[in-house]
């Protein structure tokens, strides 16, 4: 293993590390939002669903319920949390980083993030344009495609940057 290898490998697993952490911290809150409302702790429920709502719509017909409440974000929303955690975390395994580094943009990341995107969009796009409504696991499978989509993209771009200001540094 090269040094630069090894530089590259500690750069990313420690920032990716971090960001894996917080999408868990989120992922963390939007479960614990009911349950501090079932055990009374309202205010702090009220600071979660206040949070989750600069994000999300929190309709109660497109969420999930534990103990009598909704959960932080609707089922879409907590499906892309849930599969980005995965997905992101395979990057830690060095083959799958190095397969990924190798592939090229056009050719393979842009076009499966697309792919795993694109049937949130077009239900969305339905769901805005006709009378059609989507159920709650239809919603979970799209946030979910989305989830993993949204990681491979973000999991490439992140080691490009950091292949960059690794070359850049002496």
């Amino acid at each position: 293993m090269s040094q630069a290898s090894f530089s590259e490998d500690r750069i990313f697993v420690a920032s990716w590390g971090v960001f894996i952490g917080i999408m868990t911290l989120i992922l963390t809150g939007v479960i614990a939002a009911p349950l501090f409302e079932f055990w009374g702790a309202g205010w702090f429920a009220d600071f979660l669903y206040r949070a989750y709502h600069l994000s999300c719509h929190q309709l109660p017909s497109r969420s999930w319920f534990i103990c009598g409440a909704k959960l932080g974000v609707c089922v879409r929303c907590l499906a892309t949390y849930v599969f980005f955690i995965p997905v992101g975390a395979a990057l830690f395994i060095r083959s799958a980083r190095e397969r990924l580094i190798r592939s090229s943009f056009l050719k393979f990341v842009l076009p499966i993030s697309l792919a795993f995107l694109s049937p949130l969009v077009i239900d969305g796009l339905l769901q805005l344009i006709t009378t059609w409504e989507s159920t709650n696991l239809l919603r979970f499978a799209t946030g979910a495609l989305a989830g993993a989509g949204t990681a491979l993209l973000f999991g490439y771009l992140f080691l490009k940057f950091i292949e960059r200001v690794d070359a850049s540094l002496p």
